[in-house]
C-alpha cells in the first residue's frame, strides 16, 4: 500500500480509502469480513458519511482492536437518527448523532470532520 503524510500530523494515510456507500445492506458477517481484509492489505482511511447508522457498527466491530491505526472523518450535519442518512444543522441534534457514531465505532475520537452548512 503506498501512504501519504499529513504534513501537519505527521499520520501516515493510505492513498486507498475506505467509503462507505452503501455497505449497511450488507449482512454483518460478509461486511466485517470485508473491512478487515481491507484493514490487512493496508487499507487505514474511512469516510464515515454513510447511507445507514449500521454502518458505524460494522466498522465498530472490524477495527476496534486496531482503532489506533484507523483514521476515521465523520461528516457533522450528518443525521442518522432515524437509522438512515439525513441532515441537520441544529447544533444539539448535531451532537447526538456524533455521540451515537462513536459509541457504534467502539471510540471516543475521530481523525477528521467535515463541516458542511452550518453558520
Amino acid at each position: 500500500m503506498e501512504y501519504r503524510t499529513n504534513r501537519r500530523t505527521g499520520d501516515r494515510i493510505s492513498v486507498i480509502g475506505l467509503g462507505t456507500s452503501y455497505i449497511a445492506e450488507t449482512e454483518e458477517k460478509e461486511a466485517v469480513g470485508a473491512l478487515e481484509f481491507a484493514h490487512e492489505k493496508g487499507i487505514n482511511y474511512a469516510d464515515l458519511a454513510t447511507a445507514g447508522a449500521k454502518t458505524f457498527t460494522y466498522y465498530g466491530k472490524a477495527f476496534s482492536s486496531v482503532r489506533k491505526d484507523m483514521h476515521y472523518q465523520v461528516h457533522f450535519g450528518a443525521n442518522y437518527e432515524s437509522g438512515a442518512y439525513g441532515w441537520t444543522t441544529d447544533k444539539e441534534t448535531i451532537w447526538r448523532s456524533i455521540d451515537a457514531q462513536l459509541t457504534a465505532l467502539k471510540t471516543d475520537y475521530i481523525d477528521a470532520r467535515v463541516i458542511i452548512g452550518l453558520s
